[in-house]
């Protein structure tokens, strides 16, 4: 009898021990899944915190980049204003040391403006009666242009020509393609020699003022079809 007692409280201490065994790995199993989603956590975390560095760095890109083009346009309008500044200077300069060689201030302040418009060349008309005469001629210019319209020679422009029409309306007026406005078409000289002889084909025409009335115009030029912009028109107003 105390033999048979033993031996059920023998298999029981095993049953026991063995609940107990697989309670203790369960609790093991436990401990490391925990441990597993705390580490699955804190890589999001991090990923999370890598996205949003990557984000702000390429947004502080942007705005460096901003910046950058910010500052180049203020050293273009820096150098552009520097260069008028120049220009204005050494007409004035030319003015004060020689007020009486009107042709010497024409001819400097036509160079200017034409430089400062990236034009190829011009021409300085003065009215004279019911005409115009060239006062001075900038550029490369054929002979053949510069002889026919220096030589003194009064142009009698029809009202419709851009000369006669900025001086009239005292506003620059510009042509994006000479040969293709109608004076030329209808054979007036001064577009047709314009075009045909110079290789003009872009002009703009200023009016030239005195006490607020038009006595003349300055004519810029370009050999290639190129509207001149809105800085360049009014440069050209400034001469």
């Amino acid at each position: 009898m105390a033999k048979a007692v033993w031996v059920v409280r023998r298999a029981a201490g095993v049953t026991l021990s063995r609940k107990g065994a697989k309670s203790r790995t369960g609790g093991r199993k436990l401990r490391s899944t925990g441990t597993k989603s705390k580490g699955v956590a804190r890589s999001d975390e991090q990923a999370a915190l890598v996205k949003k560095l990557k984000a702000h760095a390429g947004d502080l890109e942007k705005k460096l980049e901003a910046r950058t083009r910010e500052l180049g346009e203020a050293r273009n309008h820096l150098a552009e204003a520097l260069e008028q500044q120049t220009a204005t200077s050494e007409v004035l300069k030319v003015i004060s040391s020689s007020p009486g060689e009107l042709n010497l201030v024409f001819n400097i302040m036509l160079a200017k403006a034409t430089e400062l418009c990236e034009a190829s060349y011009g021409t300085l008309w003065l009215r004279d009666g019911d005409g115009y005469r060239a006062a001075a001629i900038h550029g490369d210019l054929p002979t053949l242009f510069v002889e026919q319209w220096r030589s003194n020679t009064l142009c009698r422009p029809d009202p419709e020509v851009t000369l006669a029409r900025s001086v009239r309306a005292r506003k620059p007026i510009q042509e994006a393609d000479l040969r293709a406005t109608p004076r030329y078409l209808k054979g007036d000289p001064l577009p047709v020699t314009a075009a045909d002889i110079a290789g003009i084909r872009t002009l703009m025409v200023v009016p030239v003022l005195k006490d607020n009335e038009p006595i003349g115009g300055i004519a810029i030029y370009r050999k290639e079809v190129r509207p001149f912009g809105e800085k360049q028109i009014e440069l050209g107003q400034r001469f």
